[in-house]
């Protein structure tokens, strides 16, 4: 089949003006031709959607001959639910993600879409690399970790290092459908979602590299920070404990040695010292070695 496969790429947004038009317009800018937007506002608020209206009429005058669909929720249903209502508006054979305040380099398209057909793949990621607001790399996620494709391998790399980043992710849409997409939790809703992928048993690809520059917001009072943040890491902790008598002992300590190092983190970005140092100290005790390598990272 030469015909050229059609991606869909789903959008959802929520409370972000001048990062959506960027977002967007690195869409535009894509070397790979047969590809739909398929934008889903979740405001939930008039003037909020009215502003993301104003966006889609000038990007659709812009450039006419890309099909951008805008669906409008009635109300905020939170980034799981609406990126699965984009799932099933979609038309495209492969399905990827744009999250509204982060950007596509040109080639990420066509170079996903190209080793998927290569390789036949149901499901595929990427590398990741994060920018801070200044537009300064902070941080990598380099999968080299992965060397082996079966059920078990893919699980333990995804409970001890994550293999996320909804925007790294691309799926073929039947297999998407068919895994349930993503479930109704919003903080931690892709790492589910991968962890659905694995469990189903379809073909995963890895391909080396990152075309994609995702933004971290450090003042950010949303979902990635706080208490939403803690609450999503710990109901998180708790899903991958069951999994630990299937575990090596090295494994399970780096698992806790991460959790605790996130937390950390999230309490520190919140002031909360007395917390920051209790979780830190935990994440040392539970694994000396890996905790300095993280913390070096």
């Amino acid at each position: 089949d030469n015909k050229m496969k059609l991606v869909s790429v789903v959008v959802a947004t929520y409370k972000r003006e001048a990062e959506l038009k960027n977002a967007l317009e690195s869409l535009a800018k894509q070397t790979y031709p047969n590809m739909e937007i398929v934008l889903v506002d979740d405001n939930g608020n008039d003037e909020w959607n009215s502003k993301v209206s104003e966006t889609v009429e000038v990007f659709r005058n812009r450039y006419p001959k890309i099909k951008l669909e805008c669906i409008v929720n009635n109300s905020n249903q939170g980034s799981s639910k609406t990126r699965n209502i984009g799932i099933h508006s979609a038309n495209g054979d492969y399905i990827t993600f744009l999250d509204d305040d982060d950007i596509y380099l040109p080639d990420k398209i066509r170079k996903q879409v190209e080793f998927m057909e290569t390789n036949q793949c149901d499901y595929s990621i990427t590398d990741l690399i994060l920018y801070n607001e200044d537009d300064k790399k902070i941080n990598r996620r380099i999968r080299s970790y992965i060397k082996e494709m079966t059920v078990e391998s893919l699980r333990l790399y995804h409970l001890k290092y994550h293999m996320t980043g909804t925007d790294t992710i691309m799926f073929k849409k039947e297999y998407l459908i068919q895994i349930g997409g993503f479930a109704s939790i919003d903080v931690g809703d892709e790492f589910y979602l991968m962890q659905r992928a694995i469990e189903e048993g379809g073909k995963f690809g890895y391909l080396p590299g990152c075309e994609i520059k995702a933004y971290v917001h450090t003042g950010d009072g949303g979902l990635s920070s706080g208490d939403g943040k803690i609450k999503g890491e710990n109901a998180l902790y708790e899903y991958k404990k069951t999994f630990f008598d299937q575990l090596e002992a090295g494994d399970i300590r780096y698992i806790k040695m991460r959790h605790y190092a996130v937390i950390a983190y999230a309490e520190l970005r919140r002031k909360n010292y007395v917390k920051f140092t209790s979780n830190a100290l935990k994440s040392f005790f539970a694994s000396p070695c890996n905790f300095f390598t993280i913390l070096k990272r």
